[in-house]
């Protein structure tokens, strides 16, 4: 997609990202929990992800279906990242497309 750069993979809930996800992605929780009675959004998101990359870098967002995806990626571009795409169709479509195999978790 972006050669000769490096690409990053966020993904939201830890549980969900435990369970699988795709090589090499790092974890940056979009929402704390989620509910029958609501959904709690990690208030430091932003600040977490600027701690790890800087606002140019190309940044590929996702989670499992898109939809909470493509509300991080607006959030990082209106927080000033230049770079940031949605992964559409989430995890679930990226598996499909390129018939990827999870990746397991490392402790």
């Amino acid at each position: 997609m972006y050669p000769g750069d490096r690409i990053h993979v966020i993904f939201r809930l830890g549980k969900d990202f435990d369970k699988a996800h795709a090589d090499g992605a790092r974890n940056i929780s979009y929402y704390l929990s989620v509910t029958p009675s609501g959904k709690e959004k990690n208030p430091h998101f932003v600040d977490e992800v600027a701690e790890i990359f800087g606002k140019d870098e190309h940044l590929i967002v996702g989670c499992n279906t898109g939809f909470r995806s493509r509300l991080a990626t607006k959030d990082l571009l209106d927080a000033g990242f230049k770079n940031v795409r949605n992964l559409k169709g989430g995890y679930q479509s990226f598996l499909q497309s390129e018939n990827q195999q999870p990746a397991a978790h490392q402790q």
